[in-house]
């Protein structure tokens, strides 16, 4: 397997194991702290970033310079963070409106669509070599 192919691999792995969080967040925030889909949803996808950067910092990207962590972890929040927010909101309530799902499944629709985009925008820009634009791990 290429690489990159462990990367996807390992982003995906990281990216199951924050959708649980996610959800769980999710779900407790409608149900018992009687949270609105928007802010629920926000919170617990912001829960889900920081989680997913602290395992890719560890798993899927390991061995980068600690020094720089601080500017991933920043470059992640303002770009993979602000997209999985807006989309996952966006989405979420269009799917919401558009359906009879329950809000849990809806988001499940909208993460599904956004981890690609996510994944190219981690590999390529936040979690790269500084030297030659090309991510140093296996």
């Amino acid at each position: 397997m290429s690489v990159n192919g462990v990367r996807w691999v390992r982003f995906n792995l990281v990216g199951i194991m924050g959708f649980v969080l996610q959800t769980t967040m999710l779900f407790a925030l409608v149900r018992w702290a009687g949270l609105g889909a928007a802010g629920a949803v926000t919170i617990a996808v912001l829960a889900a970033v920081s989680h997913n950067f602290v395992w890719h910092e560890y798993f899927t990207w390991p061995n980068l310079p600690r020094e720089s962590r601080f500017r991933r972890w920043l470059s992640f929040h303002l770009s993979t963070g602000m997209l999985s927010v807006v989309s996952n909101v966006a989405v979420t309530l269009m799917v919401a409106k558009a359906t009879t799902l329950p809000l849990v499944a809806c988001n499940a629709v909208a993460v599904a669509i956004v981890s690609t985009a996510n994944f190219w925008v981690s590999d390529r820009l936040i979690f790269r070599c500084a030297g030659n634009g090309l991510s140093s791990r296996t």
